[in-house]
Formats: structure tokens, sequence, C-alpha cells
């Protein structure tokens, strides 16, 4: 089984590669990573995993599954976005957005705000968390019914500050769902920070979402004052004055000038009495939005300059931190044989022909997109070509040739098709066609030539030959016959040349009809047109 102790920047948990370690609280590390796409895209994720001395622990494994299954279903901008839950060789992890940012307990350590953060950021910080916990508080299930899910450990820890200036809630670690969640707390056991625990959640009564309400009160006590106000001397004194009957010090006791108004909210928010709470986190965020009036001037950009102003050198830490880390993730998958370039080039395939690590442009990370800077002029580069060739398309030039070629190849096809198309036409035109008989151009003399007298006759006769006659014709062909047509004015048809080789004239050739027993040799009987 994997654990935490075999994590380091470079190794895969599922399909993302781990950067840098980024922080480790009770329950769980937190690790940076990215998660790479093909043409040269790459997003940074935050990576949580269970630590090694609780993974075998099944009531801490059931509460990792918890929190994942409850954020998923929150859909606000000022809550953390879980994007995935795996397991890679036995060990959980759950994906969530990248927050290029610092908790709100880095803002109030710090020692200029010893007395706290102006009331205008301060509130709209506030007013911002207040939202994304109404969001979490109003949470449905599958039945669109409410779940009743609630934080629980609702800390300056917890609230992170982006760089834009917007405040997201993160870790639901210890949240409780009546229907979802099949996590329960065990008797004598507290879940959360004892200094932000409303009184009936540590006394083990019937927690809703009023207790999370005492938590954003004793969070704006603080984010307005730089004082806890049930801070003790130790854990068991500050779980003391939280249920006491004795409320809390006034914030005006300690900072002259407090408005009165923001005291009012703050003072019902940390109402030992939950009934004297808000009843929601947006009813709070109103009431901060109308104590304050300021706020209304004061939106995200006016944080995000005052978090620069005020944390530059943390801020600028964190980012240069990630953009070495995205550097050396870079040196790593440019080596050949590597883990991350052969992912990296199974992954892109025949889409891309450039280098296969990615060369992001800027220097931080927002809402979870973290481009790296250039990489540098030393660090060699592996293209797809050289992972497996197999898979590099050809260059353009050898495309576009065979797309040359093919074109030439469809022309002579069609030109070849249109050849024979037409020569199958005139073939069959022809074979429709009668056949023209060898003595088509004597018929056609013989239609076109008046019929010859006697006294032509004789005088084109010679004493070598006779004269030629009607009777000494020869009879024309069958195929003749049939392509002389009918005469239109009645009379027989002439007889044609071709009857001359026939023989001697004879005389007393009777006169009969050309349609009687007793036509005269070498005449052809009248037909009608074939019709072709």
């Amino acid at each position: 089984m994997q654990s935490l102790t075999d994590l380091k920047p470079g190794k895969f948990l599922g399909r993302y590669e781990l950067l840098m370690p980024v922080a480790q609280g009770g329950m769980a590390a937190v690790w940076a990573a990215r998660l790479v796409g093909t043409r040269g895209f790459q997003r940074v994720v935050a990576i949580k995993t269970i630590l090694p001395t609780l993974s075998d622990d099944a009531s801490f494994e059931q509460m990792f599954l918890d929190e994942a299954a409850l954020a998923a279903r929150i859909r606000h901008p000022n809550v953390v976005q879980v994007l995935d839950l795996g397991e890679d060789n036995g060990l959980l992890y759950q994906v969530m957005e990248w927050i290029d940012g610092e908790a709100l307990s880095s803002f109030l350590r710090d020692p200029k705000a010893v007395d706290g953060l102006p009331h205008a950021i301060a509130s709209r910080i506030m007013i911002g968390v207040c939202d994304g916990l109404h969001a979490a508080h109003e949470t449905r299930d599958d039945a669109d019914q409410v779940v009743g899910l609630v934080h629980r450990d609702v800390s300056p820890q917890n609230i992170l500050v982006t760089r834009d200036g917007a405040p997201k809630v993160v870790d639901f670690g210890v949240a409780k769902a009546s229907s979802l969640s099949s996590a329960r707390t065990t008797a004598g056991t507290l879940k959360g920070k004892p200094a932000y625990m409303a009184p009936e959640q540590i006394q083990g009564g019937e927690v809703d979402r009023r207790a999370d309400i005492f938590s954003l009160g004793v969070l704006l006590y603080m984010a307005t004052t730089g004082h806890n106000p049930f801070r003790g001397a130790n854990d068991m004194a500050t779980l003391h004055n939280i249920c006491s009957s004795e409320e809390a010090p006034r914030p005006s006791t300690l900072r002259k000038g407090y408005p009165e108004d923001l005291e009012e909210v703050v003072m019902r928010a940390i109402a030992k009495d939950r009934l004297r709470r808000f009843p929601t986190a947006a009813a709070m965020a109103r009431a901060i939005e109308q104590a304050v009036p300021e706020v209304r001037k004061t939106g995200d950009s006016e944080v995000a300059e005052f978090a620069r102003a005020f944390l530059s050198s943390r801020l600028e830490a964190r980012s240069s931190a990630l953009r070495q880390a995205l550097i050396d993730a870079d040196h790593r998958a440019s080596i050949p044989g590597s883990p991350q370039s052969t992912l990296r080039g199974l992954g892109q395939g025949a889409t891309q022909q450039t280098a296969v690590h990615d060369r992001p442009s800027s220097t931080t990370a927002v809402g979870g997109f973290a481009p790296a800077p250039p990489e540098p002029s030393d660090v060699p580069t592996v293209s797809v070509e050289t992972l497996n060739p197999t898979l590099a398309p050809p260059p353009r030039s050898a495309r576009s040739g065979r797309r040359v070629g093919v074109a030439i190849g469809i022309g002579i096809a069609v030109v070849l098709g249109m050849v024979v198309t037409a020569g199958g036409v005139f073939w069959f035109v022809r074979s429709r066609q009668p056949a023209e008989p060898t003595a088509a151009s004597a018929t056609t003399v013989v239609e076109t030539t008046p019929p010859p007298t006697a006294s032509s006759v004789a005088e084109a006769a010679s004493p070598a030959e006779p004269p030629i006659t009607p009777d000494t014709l020869p009879t024309a062909d069958d195929t003749a016959v049939a392509a002389l047509p009918r005469d239109p004015r009645g009379r027989e048809p002439q007889p044609s040349n071709s009857d001359a080789l026939a023989g001697p004239p004879t005389s007393a050739a009777p006169a009969a009809s050309s349609t009687g027993p007793g036509r005269i040799r070498g005449t052809v009987p009248s037909i009608r047109d074939p019709g072709f």
C-alpha cells in the first residue's frame, strides 16, 4: 500500500503529477500537482491525501470520502471546488481547484494586523465567507431535499483569500450532513478547533447551521480587533470560556472607535444561546453590509490590492516555488524514457507535432490554472517523433503531394469513364440500326433515275454487249429488297442495275402486275418502311 512517505515531486497519483508539498494538517497533507493534456494544455490542482497514521483507520477513511461527496455537491464561487476523487495503490486522494493565495490566518498573524484588518476589507472578506457557507448549508440531495450540512470547522486556516481578492471556504473534512454523511461523531470526541466551536458543539448537543454562525462571529471579531474573544491560556481554558454563561468582552473595549452597528452584528453572532444568533449565514452577510456602509464601495479588486501589499513576500514566495516546481517538471518530461515523457507522448498521440513538454507563459496560478514561466534554453526538448515515430503525422509537403496525386488520379478516372460511356452509347446506337446492303448505291441510282426507254437502251447497246432489258436484270437479295421503300405514286418498283447481269433481254416477256403471280422477273414488291 502506498503512503505519504512514498510521495515526492515527479510521482504520479493517477493522472496527476505531484509538484511540491503545500501544507499538512491534523488529518491530511496537501500537494500542488498538475494535469497535462494535449496541445500544451495543463492545469495545476491541489491534491489532498490522508496522513499515513490515519490511512488504516476506517473511520477517518470514511470521513475523507464523506468530505469529497459533500463538497462536490456545493456550487459557489466562495467554496473551493472538489474536482475528482481517486485511489492509487491503496492511497485515497482528493483533487481540488488550486488557490493562488493565502489563508486568513496568515493575515491575522501578521504584525501589521495586531489591531485587526481595516473594517471594509474584513467585512468584504466575511461577506464572501457567509455567502459560501450559506450555499453549503443549502446543499440538497438527489431528491431535492436539504441535507443539513454543517461545516463544523470554520476557522482562519480554512478560509483562503486568492490573489484576486476572492475568499474561499475549504476543508469540509469534519462536516456533518444528516442524510449524506455516514460518519458520526463518537461520544467524547471533538471535531474542529476548540477556539471557534459553538457551546452546543463542545457539549455534544444538537448541531445545525447556527454552530457555523457562531464560528463566523468569532472570525469577524478577530478580523476587526485582532483578538479571539474566548482565547484562554490553553485549550481547556478556551473551552471553559466558551461554555460559561459569561458573555465575551465587547469589541469596543478592545478597539476604540469600533462601529456600534458592527459590534451588534458580532455580539449577536457569538451569542451562546443559538436561538439569539442569525438564522442563516445569508442573513448575517446582509447585516454586515448594512453595518459597514463603506463595504459597498469595496470589492474583490480592493481586497486583492490590500492582500498584495499586506502579504507580498509570502505570495511571491509561493509563486516562485510553484514556478520552479513547474520548471523541474518540464525538465523531467524532457528526458527520453522517463514516465513523464512517456505519459505525455501517449496523451498527445498524433494530435501534436510540437515539443512534448509544455511552455506556459505566466507565473501565477489563478482559479486552479497555473501556467509556468518560459522554459530555459538549456533544457532539451523531445518531440513526438522521437518518442514514437509511428504516431507522428507526415510532413506537410508529403501530405500536399499525396493530395495532388489523388486529385490527378480521380481526374483520369473520370475522363476514362466518360470515354467508355460514349463508346458504349455509340455501339448501342449502331447495333440498333438495320444493316445496309452492298448494292445500296446502285439501288439509290435506280430509284432516283427515270426508267430507261427502249431507244436509250438500244443506243447504249453495242454489238459485243447485248442491250440491257428488264428481263435481263438479276433479282436483288433479300436485304436490298427490305431496304427499298414503297413507291408513293403506286407504280411498280424499278429494277436494279444488278439485273443487267442476269442474261440477254427477252422481248416477249408478259406484262403482269407487280403484285400478281405473273410478275416480271427482277421486279420487287412494295414493302412498308420497317420503322427504323
